[in-house]
């Protein structure tokens, strides 16, 4: 049976790996079709794109299946499929809204810049700024995780809020400061865009109860009320992060009392805490902060973020259909010490290690398909754009398979590991946009993207070794190592 199970394993992660290098080659081959394909080929590659995009949507929320290209489970599938399409929601929503508010945005001065700009520099900044001051609070509360009562969660959290807040304030002046060197905004300018942070700041955090409660209906609804008052009131800037934060407030009912006992954290654990998530949000998020600041907000802002999109997607569908996955099996592992006869621990550590290796390249699948979804779509409609949307979505694949690559290699408890691997890529993307900031436009755009393909896909081989070097004995990395060594 054993056997039967590692050859069916094997056939799995056949699949994936043959999957996303089939999709990486079709997507690099896609900007040649106006070169070698016959006038009017383009609607057919249009009509290609949306085909493949309706059955990949439908295969990731299918129901009986947490796996969209591999064996269906009943644990939840429907459940996994709907909570993808919630968590997802903020993704949907603003893709939906700020099209149709960036013209009244537009009419507005802020400083001598335009709104719009101010608005997207933030909204650039916020994801990065974001990743490290949420860190803190789940070292806060997480001696309480295991138990899972919300309740007492609730209460911990509350009480930490305020100070972790204020204590994460400092981060925006590290986002503003390269860009007021950068941009050389007006201090009205600057303050606006430091408060828009800021209020950005205080809703994420207000939205980590929801998500470690997995309350992907309130997580939505959060989402959704910031996306009403962007569209109903688009100048009022500061209204939809209070509104999405007002939504959270509420749900935190009776555990808000405990905001009165407020109590400051260790400063020496907050401060390792926000170094860390800058690092290993960097790996994601840095490369748009840094083009920002070298083209001062004027590149393809829509082929940038539909390129990108891929990646944030199946970013988010590891962390609702696949991680949970991972949870479960280290708990098992966990059990087999504590209970079961160690005949069963090599059965268990294996069967670990599959699944941890599944849940990364059936996400590296559902990316690169949906990357080559991007491009041909691009291709159909804006052919000009396509070799720039190759560019920034295979560098952006690049980037959310490192991240998940350091995700469990910190998991593992290899710390300093990761934030090596995210300085590194911070250094390197730095660098590629400096060095083709005299280039001006797409074309500049293209070559710093092309580079960083190149860079991180050397980064992601060596993450995959250290990867593989510490999960291939899980129970030795995750529980002996720390037996042995007290």
């Amino acid at each position: 049976m054993t056997s039967l199970q590692s050859l069916v394993q094997d056939s799995f992660t056949r699949r994936r790996t043959v999957a996303i290098i089939v999709a990486l080659i079709l997507t690099a081959l896609v900007p040649l079709a106006d070169s070698v394909l016959p006038a009017g080929w383009s609607s057919v590659l249009l009509a290609a794109g949306i085909l493949l995009l309706m059955v990949t949507l439908l295969l990731l929320v299918r129901p009986g299946s947490s796996d969209a290209l591999g064996a269906a489970e009943s644990d939840g599938g429907n459940r996994r499929g709907a909570g993808l399409l919630l968590y997802l929601s903020p993704v949907i929503l603003l893709n939906l809204v700020y099209p149709l508010v960036s013209p009244a945005m537009a009419a507005v001065d802020v400083g001598g810049v335009q709104l719009t700009l101010v608005v997207l520099a933030s909204s650039i900044t916020v994801p990065w700024l974001a990743q490290a001051a949420c860190l803190p609070a789940y070292r806060a509360i997480g001696d309480l995780m295991a138990e899972r009562d919300m309740a007492a969660i609730t209460r911990r959290f509350c009480t930490t809020w305020p100070a972790m807040f204020i204590q994460s304030l400092p981060l925006v002046v590290v986002f503003a400061v390269p860009l007021w060197l950068a941009t050389h905004w007006s201090l009205p300018a600057l303050a606006t865009y430091a408060a828009l942070c800021a209020l950005h700041l205080l809703f994420v955090q207000s939205l980590i109860l929801t998500n470690v409660g997995e309350r992907r209906g309130l997580w939505a609804l959060a989402w959704a009320a910031y996306a009403v008052a962007l569209f109903a009131a688009p100048t009022l800037w500061w209204l939809p992060p209070l509104l999405g934060t007002l939504t959270q407030v509420a749900a935190m009912g009776r555990g808000l009392a405990a905001a009165r006992f407020a109590r400051r954290l260790d400063a020496r654990h907050f401060s390792a805490d926000l170094v860390r998530g800058l690092l290993l949000g960097a790996v994601l998020w840095a490369d748009k902060f840094v083009l920002f600041l070298v083209t001062d907000g004027d590149f393809q802002v829509v082929i940038v973020f539909l390129a990108m999109l891929p990646a944030v997607v199946a970013y988010n569908y590891y962390f609702v259909n696949l991680a949970p996955r991972v949870d479960r099996a280290v708990t098992e592992l966990h059990r087999t010490i504590a209970e079961e006869p160690l005949t069963l621990l090599a059965t268990r550590s294996r069967a670990l290690s599959r699944t941890v290796d599944r849940a990364i390249l059936s996400t590296g699948a559902v990316g690169m398909i949906l990357t080559l979804v991007v491009v041909l779509l691009l291709e159909g409609i804006q052919p000009v754009s396509a070799l720039l949307a190759v560019a920034v979505g295979v560098a952006s694949w690049a980037f959310m398979i490192l991240t998940l690559l350091s995700y469990e290699l910190d998991y593992i408890g290899e710390k300093v590991l990761p934030q090596i691997l995210g300085g590194t890529h911070l250094a390197l993307c730095a660098a590629a946009f400096l060095l083709v900031g005299a280039v001006q436009g797409s074309a500049g755009a293209l070559l710093a993207y092309s580079l960083l393909v190149v860079a991180d896909l050397v980064l992601v081989a060596v993450a995959w070794v250290l990867y593989k070097r510490h999960w291939t004995q899980p129970e030795y990395t995750l529980f002996w190592r720390h037996a042995t060594s007290w």
